[in-house]
């Protein structure tokens, strides 16, 4: 799958959430924790993603995944909390995008808890 094909697929996955938070009260003044969903297959570029989330002052954690007893990779999880627009959204999906393509990794994609 091309890079462009992959991030419109994210976008528009994009779009269709932002329409339930909506349905559901969420709007550009309300405050959501966005998070970003990472995979990898490498310890080394795991390591490179991490230490850019820290210098960018990100919250994120580490996961190892495991298959019985083989180590299968690093699920990688970045929170972002503020206030969200679509289009904020959207660059933000994108610059990650941008970012997992640097560091050797995939974005799998957001999401957030809606508050009650």
């Amino acid at each position: 799958m091309s890079n462009k094909h992959e991030l419109n697929a994210h976008f528009e996955r994009n779009e269709k959430m932002w329409q339930i938070w909506e349905e559901n009260g969420i709007d550009s003044q309300t405050e959501l924790v966005v998070n970003f969903h990472f995979y990898s297959t490498c310890k080394e570029n795991t390591e490179l993603l991490s230490k850019v989330l820290s210098d960018e002052s990100i919250p994120h954690r580490i996961e190892k995944t495991r298959t019985l007893i083989f180590l299968k990779g690093w699920n990688i999880e970045a929170d972002i909390k503020k206030k969200w627009t679509l289009t904020e959204l959207q660059g933000k999906t994108g610059n990650m995008f941008i970012l997992a393509k640097q560091t050797g990794v995939s974005l799998e994609g957001c999401g957030a808890f809606i508050p009650e």
